[in-house]
């Protein structure tokens, strides 16, 4: 082939733009229009022009271990997007590399431990911006043990507006390694302290309609509102709770409960229950119900209603970072639901004491949940425990 063919086959610049256009709009992940529009100024001009998507939740997938590097070597970690099929290798803060991930906030805010049970704080990823956690935990005004893992937690708005958020975390203290409790405990930023009022087993929790709702082990739930003005110095902070009555529910006989979220779907609250079966630790199956008040709107007695089917959802579950689209925006993907492994958010004493070989946290029993009437598609079921971390969702 002569030189002149050559260049002539290399020239993609030379693509109809009607080509060049359909091309692009195929691609649902932003990082994929990126990677295409670096390729020639028409393809840039093309991509430029399109709205950026809103992305479905990334999930950070962790190495089995992390290693000391250089500080002029670019630290980077690998995201799974649905969108593009694939994993993403994305620059990290120096700060969050090594650091056991605990949740997430739309905008690229993540929480984290930069020691496994210490040093906890919310990183912005795209400016390494980070807001610091207190490091004492008061129950009823007295501080709980030095020793203490944050598991969980759920924000008012975003991070960004320190002045007007309020943070909700499920924290788990430790008199020793035996003895344990978990609070759920509240702080505005530039607090010296988290506070908590009493002890409570929570599974989840999540902020919906201007209060933090509490999951129990029971599938009742405590609402906790609260109360500041802007004003008013970083400590002070009232947490008004009401105790929600659910009617019992029966749930399959022959699977086990593995884990129970709180996601908002359509402007309504539901519970996301993850099952196993008695013969596997694996997740099995996915059961949803919808909060139905049982009397008046106002009242404290509800119950969880089931739903059939998925809807149209696409529910990514996680504790504190459960979050719902529609199916119908992404052609790409398949409602259902999708959910990582966090076995390990059962396990506040091997996060805070190790084992006698270290810390291990399980990474493989991540997948996608078609329906009930689909089977489990699992994604990076071949992966090892990781050292420092389970995966999370990073959300955009």
């Amino acid at each position: 082939m002569s030189d002149q063919r050559k260049k002539e086959h290399r020239d993609w610049a030379a693509l109809p733009e009607d080509i060049v256009d359909m091309f692009a709009g195929r691609l649902d992940c932003n990082v994929d229009r990126a990677n295409m529009a670096m390729q020639c100024q028409s393809w840039r001009d093309t991509v430029g022009s399109l709205p950026e998507r809103i992305q479905l939740p990334w999930m950070l997938v962790p190495y089995r271990r992390s290693c000391f590097m250089p500080h002029n070597v670019m630290r980077r970690g690998l995201f799974f997007c649905f969108l593009s099929g694939r994993a993403h290798s994305m620059p990290m803060p120096d700060n969050a590399y090594a650091a056991r991930f605990i949740g997430s906030y739309e905008g690229g805010w993540v929480v984290l431990a930069a020691r496994h049970n210490s040093g906890y704080a919310v990183v912005h990823f795209p400016t390494n911006h980070s807001i610091p956690f207190p490091r004492v935990v008061l129950l009823r005004g007295c501080p709980v043990s030095d020793e203490f893992v944050l598991r969980a937690c759920a924000f008012s708005c975003s991070p960004s507006v320190a002045a007007n958020c309020v943070v909700a975390s499920l924290v788990t203290s430790f008199d020793c390694s035996l003895n344990h409790r978990t609070l759920v405990a509240f702080h505005r930023f530039g607090a010296s302290a988290m506070s908590s009022g009493s002890v409570l087993e929570a599974e989840d929790i999540i902020y919906y309609r201007g209060s933090f709702y509490c999951l129990t082990m029971i599938e009742d739930m405590i609402r906790c509102t609260p109360r500041f003005s802007q004003d008013d110095p970083p400590d002070t902070l009232v947490v008004r709770k009401t105790y929600l009555h659910f009617a019992p529910i029966h749930h399959d006989e022959g699977l086990v409960v593995k884990a129970r979220y709180l996601v908002e779907s359509r402007g309504q609250l539901l519970m996301v229950v993850r099952f196993k079966s008695v013969t596997s630790e694996d997740t099995s199956m996915f059961a949803f119900f919808q909060m139905v008040a049982d009397g008046p709107d106002d009242g404290v007695y509800f119950v969880w209603q089931r739903l059939a089917a998925t809807g149209g959802r696409m529910i990514f579950v996680g504790h504190g970072a459960s979050r719902c689209f529609e199916a119908s925006v992404y052609p790409s993907c398949k409602e259902g639901v999708y959910y990582l492994d966090d076995e390990t958010f059962n396990q506040a004493a091997m996060v805070a004491f190790g084992f006698s070989n270290g810390r291990s946290y399980s990474c493989h029993d991540n997948g996608y949940w078609p329906g009930p009437d689909g089977e489990i598609k699992r994604s990076y079921d071949w992966r090892v425990p990781s050292s420092y971390t389970p995966p999370i969702w990073f959300l955009h």
